[in-house]
């Protein structure tokens, strides 16, 4: 029996809080950075535990996440499947930071938005 969409809407939601927790996103700050995502085991860790959840409440079949066995960031793929499935939106900005000795770095900022459409 498939699963409801509208079912489980509390525990979704519970699940997106306790990612935006993870992450550091709150009313105050949308973003996060990809650079700071891959650095830190800690976090990768806590959103992939959050994994029985979201396969639990949520239709993600064939999100990439969870049927492809060799994808780079399953971490950040889980992050914006379940962003896009709660119905906002992420956009992503590049950086380019330059440092002491003119080298140069491109970070990725990631903001969550509420989509208007």
């Amino acid at each position: 029996m498939p699963k409801q969409v509208d079912k489980y809407t509390k525990e979704r939601q519970d699940v997106l809080d306790k990612m935006f927790t993870i992450l550091g996103i709150n009313e105050n700050s949308n973003t996060f950075l990809l650079h700071e995502l891959d650095s830190n085991v800690d976090k990768q860790n806590q959103i992939l535990q959050l994994e029985p959840d979201i396969k639990k409440y949520f239709i993600c079949g064939t999100w990439n996440c969870f049927t492809d066995p060799n994808i780079k960031r399953k971490y950040l793929s889980i992050i914006k499947n379940t962003v896009k499935h709660m119905g906002l939106q992420i956009m992503i900005t590049t950086n380019l930071i330059k440092n002491e000795d003119n080298t140069s770095k491109r970070r990725k900022v990631y903001h969550i938005v509420k989509s208007f459409i």
